[in-house]
């Protein structure tokens, strides 16, 4: 299946660029280079900056990625074909037993505290991810990372334990990118907000979780190669606005406040779509689909039967219809469409059957008390699951669903939203019987081992080796059609031992005023303000 794209360009850094149709009233052509510098472009964004983190390693939430895609350069860019292009790295070659990249530098590059990248600094972002308390993703995308080896002021040669495949598209995002060494060992605390890459913007100003703005860099002189042109950022300024209400957010952009908007509310979709004023991208994230996570190794989800009478008693379809009005895709697997090993013939097995649901939970011997709700050796068939990011991306619609669906097979679904440090302590005991999340990543292994192997300090949901096991053989694996044969065979898997339900696939959407121009998005979804420019009324 391809990626979805409702007004899309293929420009700028990686493979995407938005906000210009047949409509549109300036023609880009006719604007000259020199004419695209200049003015401040303000964007709001639906999600929350988790932890107040811009610190790329340490950070995994959409949020935080959406402001630092355009402070940090990565070695590598991706295309929308999988095909790599130079960045950081000029070239780059890969060892015959696939265990060892080696990547030579540009020579011309500095941060933006002044001091050098070079051969050191390589070397020293990947080890300090190793040694991070709380390294984000950064840490499962380095996956087997042993050591890297300095060659001369310009050259690394990184090694890993095995064959690590999924290691490029991995260090094409910004959670392997390249931070300032001196200003890690300078800042301590303080660089966790307010970071040095040696990206095309860097921090000005901030207001912890309201709004951050960034500024040119005006030394900038090293895009990515299959950047839309080459030098600084055609903005002078980019202001990122935290609007988590989605009306507030539509009317922000309706009113002016801010020239452009993420996550279009489904029943705004259409509407913004006929405004004359706007033009809408889409693009499908590549990650983890939203899915709700069962806790299979204590309490009663350790039930197998179980969980699969939760997940035949309710008619998914209907849900995703219903909560996003058509404008997103229902998810089958764990792997979102574009992904390498999403399986489309898992929709097959899916099915909906309150009936047998029911039978099966009478089966199990889980019986309809006075109130309608199952008990069991006098206990009720009573299931909790948490949650700290209230009704993101409606999330709670679908739940509150969900909870209805349960109720009239006997099944009682409380749901929590609780602060994120209450939650994070509850994961980490084990204490809770689901959630429900997504995860973004390029690549496969990270996102499925992001969710699916036991991270040291955190209950361990599903204690299952033979996942592990197919994880690491599709990690192995370098060819690219193998690999596919061995993630397919993982989700039907994890589909067998419903450890999770998948419920739907996550679109990227942007809405931005006709003034704005080019608005790129890297390979994981993530916007990138380098090629964007507007003009003035």
């Amino acid at each position: 299946m391809k990626r979805l794209y409702l007004v899309i360009l293929l420009l700028g850094m990686f493979c995407l660029t938005a906000c210009r149709d047949a409509e549109q009233t300036i023609n880009a052509a006719d604007v000259s280079e020199n004419d695209r510098y200049g003015g401040t472009l303000t964007f709001g964004i639906s999600v929350p900056i988790v932890g107040d983190l811009l610190d790329p390693h340490r950070s995994a939430s959409p949020g935080n990625s959406r402001i630092q895609r355009s402070m940090f350069d990565s070695l590598v860019a991706q295309n929308e074909d999988g095909s790599f292009d130079p960045w950081l790295a000029t070239k780059w070659e890969i060892s015959e037993d696939q265990k060892s990249y080696t990547f030579h530098l540009r020579d011309d590059v500095t941060f933006t505290d002044g001091t050098p990248f070079d051969a050191e600094a390589v070397k020293f972002n990947f080890e300090r991810i190793k040694k991070l308390d709380s390294p984000g993703l950064s840490l499962s995308f380095l996956g087997p990372y042993e050591s890297t080896e300095i060659i001369d002021d310009h050259t690394v040669r990184i090694h890993f334990q095995e064959a690590f495949s999924p290691f490029l598209s991995n260090l094409a995002t910004e959670n392997l990118a390249m931070v300032s060494p001196v200003a890690v060992k300078e800042r301590g605390d303080s660089f966790a907000v307010n970071p040095v890459g040696s990206g095309p913007f860097k921090v000005k100003d901030y207001t912890l979780g309201t709004e951050y703005v960034l500024e040119r860099n005006e030394d900038y002189n090293w895009g990515p190669a299959n950047a839309g042109h080459t030098g600084k950022a055609y903005l002078d300024e980019l202001v990122i606005k935290i609007i988590t209400e989605d009306s507030t957010r539509v009317s922000s952009l309706h009113s002016g406040d801010v020239d452009a908007i993420d996550t279009i509310p489904p029943q705004h979709v259409k509407v913004l779509k006929n405004d004359n004023d706007l033009n809408i991208s889409e693009v499908e994230l590549l990650n983890y689909n939203a899915a709700i996570q069962f806790n299979a190794t204590k309490g009663i989800l350790q039930d197998k039967n179980l969980r699969e009478a939760l997940r035949l008693g309710v008619d998914w379809d209907a849900i995703v219809r219903t909560v996003y009005l058509g404008t997103y895709d229902r998810a089958y697997t764990a792997l979102s469409p574009s992904l390498i090993g999403a399986d489309a013939d898992l929709e097959e097995k899916w099915e909906f059957d309150a009936d047998e649901a029911e039978d099966m939970l009478d089966e199990l011997g889980w019986k309809k008390g006075g109130d309608g709700i199952r008990v069991k050796d006098g206990k009720r068939l009573s299931l909790e699951m948490i949650d700290f990011y209230a009704n993101r991306e409606k999330r709670m619609d679908v739940m509150t669903m969900v909870q209805n669906s349960w109720k009239s097979i006997g099944v009682e679904l409380n749901i929590h939203t609780i602060s994120r440090g209450e939650y994070t302590d509850r994961r980490m005991a084990g204490d809770y019987d689901m959630w429900i999340g997504s995860q973004y990543g390029p690549d496969p292994d990270g996102v499925l081992r992001a969710y699916l192997v036991a991270k040291e300090g955190y209950h361990d949901e599903y204690q299952d080796p033979k996942v592990t096991e197919m994880l690491d053989a599709a990690r192995d694996e370098q060819d690219s059609a193998k690999r596919a044969v061995l993630y397919r065979k993982l989700l039907e898997h994890l589909f067998e031992e419903v450890y999770s339900i998948p419920v739907y696939v996550l679109p990227y959407t942007v809405a931005a005023n006709k003034q704005v121009f080019d608005i790129g998005f890297d390979i994981k979804g993530s916007p990138y303000f380098y090629d964007t420019w507007i003009v003035s009324e």
